[in-house]
């Protein structure tokens, strides 16, 4: 990346952390004017995905979404190309599209499965996942999300989210009137807790996405 793309990138991450936010947004549209002038496909697309997610961050959402909408996914950035589709997951979901979010946040999951590096973001996404599935009533499958994201914690040895995870599981289980396997999860997220006491106690945190 040109070192002004870089420059004028650093600069929103630091208005953003700030909360200086229309100065995010402007060195944001300066970073891709820049990477425009160099005609790097990737530049370009980079710029607009930090740009558009910025913006659905921000509740500009239809504005973002347009961005997002323009990026063309990399071959060879499956890293980038989760984060769009999360990041069009997002967009749909605060627009009330949640048929649009759930296909977007499953090829999010796909990609972050290529990789052991992205566990955690996979992880993420299956609680999100989850929670679309919870808005549309459909307990059941929100119930084996939280299975699939506890056991992404369980794989990254993140106890307290694990133990979240499944706390939701056992729950949604127990409302589709499935009481023994609610008991058998419940049980699970018992041991979990006895071995490290803060473990559940908290709510689900989701893992950061560098802009």
């Amino acid at each position: 990346m040109s070192a002004d793309i870089e420059y004028y990138t650093r600069l929103a991450r630091e208005k953003l952390h700030m909360r200086q936010d229309e100065d995010a947004i402007s060195h944001f549209q300066k970073a891709l004017k820049c990477a425009k002038k160099s005609a790097n496909r990737q530049h370009v697309c980079k710029c607009m995905f930090n740009l558009g997610a910025a913006l659905v961050a921000l509740h500009r959402t239809p504005e973002g979404l347009k961005y997002l909408e323009s990026v063309v996914p990399l071959k060879h950035g499956r890293k980038l190309t989760g984060d769009l589709w999360y990041n069009l997951c997002l967009a749909h979901e605060d627009l009330g599209n949640i048929t649009e979010a759930l296909k977007y946040i499953k090829k999010a999951i796909e990609s972050y499965s290529e990789s052991s590096d992205d566990i955690l973001l996979k992880a993420g996404s299956a609680c999100r996942l989850a929670s679309l599935y919870r808005q549309l009533r459909e307990s059941e499958k929100a119930a084996e999300a939280y299975a699939d994201a506890a056991d992404s914690y369980r794989i990254a040895n993140d106890v307290p989210q694990q133990a979240v995870c499944l706390l939701h599981q056992a729950r949604l289980l127990a409302c589709c009137k499935k009481s023994a396997e609610a008991i058998d999860v419940a049980d699970q997220c018992v041991k979990l807790c006895s071995k490290q006491p803060d473990a559940g106690l908290g709510e689900y945190t989701e893992p950061k996405k560098e802009l």
